[in-house]
């Protein structure tokens, strides 16, 4: 790369280039670029943080208080100075476990295990930030070394290519935003200390990556995560570098795209509409970041970018489980949400977010925000939020709680669109979380690769806490990226109180049958106990009906004459489903599970079936067991009678009596499948007369409670 076209895309007359702009009219190009790193020093836009004690100061913190986490960066740097690269950072989007070493030149553009993203993360370069915090942390020049010589060398190995080229592996245009952060990143840790004519390459190459994501935007990106993450990087580097000739233009148009992108892409009850809490994260980390480079320049943003981003934050908190993790729906791993939160709590000042971040600032936010940070974070006081439960019914996302504790019952429903390539056929799935363990759960993405077929196995149906009519899949895959024909959600209805969470949910994936299948599922949660399943289809003719329950890794059994199934965790929670519905069968299988990219383990789970002649209801109670309990409830299935004494059949209504272990406390259920419209719909069950389509009665003492939704 020429260093000298610095003296082409530089902003010569900028107060404070006098010198740099003398040195170059009299043909001193190196004295010029001498000058222009002077100029940077002392305007300190490129230091860690503004005050000179503070890195001392933050370095100090780190080295006593988060020893842990510093020793394990140190690790890290020590592979990339070797040039083995392994991808474990938080919110890296495509993990690795296993290291490639390069041993002499590192091939930029080199695909492993027939994955491209392996390599568009090499060229992502978020170890070099690695790399920085190493190096302040030891102050040992290997670290320096390493990274002059790979950036060095990757701008070298790199050009720019020409507008019209977006498909190469090193530059696609979303690798060039997220690279620009991360250089951003990871310059202030070694700007003092580089050669001029390096950082003046750096500057260049910087300038030349915002021109090319500057001239790459169009109308897909405007709906696409791609668009808030190449102009995050633009926005970012424009801000810092105003010297640049088109700085100015470059803020205001990445202010403008940004903008865009927050109104058409996340939904007014702020859930990104690609359905992949990844993708979310990986959305609103961008917001944030905007915000306080904004607020630190004093720059002013759209104001719905900033309400967008508290938004998302807000669906974040009530989408984290009790463990503080994400739900794996769609193409998402599990990863730990409270960072996001404590970045959120920190930049929005917000106690109620500070409830689903850490207790103190996390490693990675107190390099972010600095002593200064932390000192807000821990004046922030912490407000528990005022519900527990919540819908989120544009994006078609509900979540049950019995409270926020990390042992307190947590479920999460989906009954919304499918969300594009990122998406996977998860209508009607649902994730169960209960006394601080995973108890039914989303199976993951793997990869993004059509080679290997746990990628098509994991987003179908059939790998989701969902049903299937036929063996049908509900939506069809075509590809890693594509389906053919989309099931669409038709309609969600959602109640909550003190005593109860209702919410149900159908979808039209089996209305092009010959014989037209409606599916609707009903969850309840008799808080903060269990939670009652009701699947239902709608059709005239004969089909077999399948139900999926997967769980995570560990030992499951089944009852072949109960038709129970239970998880077997030692010291741990389990959970027992319990089925209401006559007739059924059930087969314990072994599947896989994918907790984080590129990462795969064996588990267990259970297919309930019934093939049956028109309308059919399957009913289950889903009881969730404390580690330190060992007695569960007796459940049993109770007769219905009409107001005239006659038996009602189980294709009008089912109930069930939960007998817990004192024998003090009973509560009988009952679901009509249809609401009451008359005198006749009102019946008897154990002695009880109801009148209404979902009925709790609860017992103590011969004391009884009627709850009605």
């Amino acid at each position: 790369m020429d260093s000298t076209k610095i003296f082409q895309i530089l902003d010569l007359d900028y107060p404070g280039l006098e010198q740099v702009k003398i040195a170059y009219a009299e043909g001193r190009a190196r004295d010029a670029f001498i000058e222009i790193k002077k100029y940077f020093i002392e305007q300190k836009r490129l230091s860690l943080f503004m005050k000179d004690d503070e890195n001392t100061k933050l370095v100090s913190l780190i080295k006593n208080q988060y020893k842990c986490e510093a020793e394990r960066v140190i690790e890290r740097a020590n592979q990339v100075v070797q040039q083995s690269f392994v991808f474990q950072e938080a919110w890296d989007m495509e993990r690795t476990n296993i290291p490639v070493t390069f041993d002499n030149v590192i091939e930029w553009d080199y695909v492993p295990y027939e994955d491209q993203e392996w390599a568009y993360m090499l060229n992502r370069h978020r170890y070099w930030i690695t790399l920085g915090q190493a190096y302040l942390l030891t102050k040992n020049d290997i670290y320096l070394h390493a990274y002059s010589s790979q950036i060095g060398d990757w701008i070298l190995s790199n050009p720019t290519p020409s507008r019209m080229e977006t498909n190469l592996v090193t530059w696609r245009t979303i690798e060039a935003g997220i690279r620009c952060s991360n250089w951003m990143n990871a310059l202030p840790y070694f700007f003092d200390r580089l050669e001029p004519e390096l950082f003046v390459t750096i500057l260049v190459s910087l300038y030349e990556q915002m021109d090319y994501i500057a001239h790459s935007y169009n109308s897909w990106k405007a709906v696409s995560n791609w668009g808030v993450l190449e102009n995050h990087g633009l926005f970012k580097v424009a801000l810092t570098f105003q010297e640049f000739k088109n700085s100015d233009q470059w803020v205001t148009l990445s202010i403008e795209r940004l903008k865009e992108t927050a109104f058409l892409q996340v939904m007014k009850d702020g859930i990104h509409w690609e359905q992949s809490p990844m993708y979310h994260n990986e959305v609103l980390l961008s917001y944030l970041d905007v915000i306080y480079l904004s607020n630190k320049h004093k720059v002013s943003l759209a104001p719905i970018i900033v309400d967008i981003a508290q938004k998302m934050a807000f669906a974040d908190l009530f989408m984290a489980k009790p463990n503080r993790c994400q739900p794996m729906k769609g193409d998402s791993d599990n990863f730990d949400l409270r960072d996001v939160l404590t970045m959120s709590s920190i930049i929005f000042k917000n106690g109620v977010l500070k409830t689903g971040g850490y207790e103190r600032i996390d490693y990675q936010n107190l390099w972010t925000f600095g002593i200064e940070g932390k000192q807000i974070y821990e004046s922030i006081q912490p407000i528990e939020p005022a519900a527990t439960s919540a819908s989120f019914e544009h994006s078609g996302n509900f979540f049950m709680r019995s409270g926020w504790n990390k042992e307190d019952l947590y479920l999460f429903f989906h009954c919304g669109q499918l969300g594009g390539g990122h998406g996977h056929a998860d209508l009607l799935h649902f994730d169960i979380h209960a006394y601080g363990k995973d108890l039914l759960t989303d199976q993951g993405r793997y990869n993004y690769c059509d080679s290997y077929e746990l990628r098509k196995q994991l987003k179908q149906g059939s790998a989701h806490n969902t049903t299937l009519v036929d063996n049908i899949e509900f939506t069809e895959y075509v590809d890693t990226w594509s389906y053919g024909r989309v099931a669409n959600p038709t309609a969600t209805k959602w109640i909550t109180d003190d005593h109860y969470d209702y919410v149900e949910g159908s979808h039209n994936g089996y209305w092009h049958l010959e014989d037209p299948v409606h599916v609707q599922r009903r969850i309840l949660f008799v808080k903060p106990y269990y939670w009652v399943l009701l699947d239902e289809f709608f059709c005239k003719g004969e089909h077999s009906f399948t139900q999926f329950f997967h769980f995570p890794p560990g030992k499951v059994e089944v009852n072949h004459m109960t038709k129970k199934s239970s998880t077997l965790f030692e010291d741990e929670a389990n959970l027992h489903i319990f089925p209401i519905t006559e007739n059924v069968e059930v087969q314990l299988k072994k599947g896989f599970i994918s907790y984080e990219y590129n990462a795969a383990e064996e588990n267990f789970y259970t297919e309930y079936s019934l093939v049956s002649k028109g309308f059919t209801p399957i009913m289950h109670v889903l009881f969730p067991q404390c580690s330190n309990n060992d007695s569960i409830p007796v459940i049993s299935k109770v007769d219905i009678l009409n107001i005239a004494g006659d038996l009602v059949l189980d294709n009008e209504a089912l109930a069930c009596k939960i007998l817990f272990p004192d024998s003090s406390i009973e509560h009988i259920i009952v679901i009509c499948f249809k609401p009451p419209s008359h005198h006749s719909m009102s019946y008897i069950v154990d002695g009880t007369q109801i009148f209404s389509e979902v009925t709790i009665i609860k017992r103590s003492n011969k004391e009884e409670v009627i709850v009605v939704k």
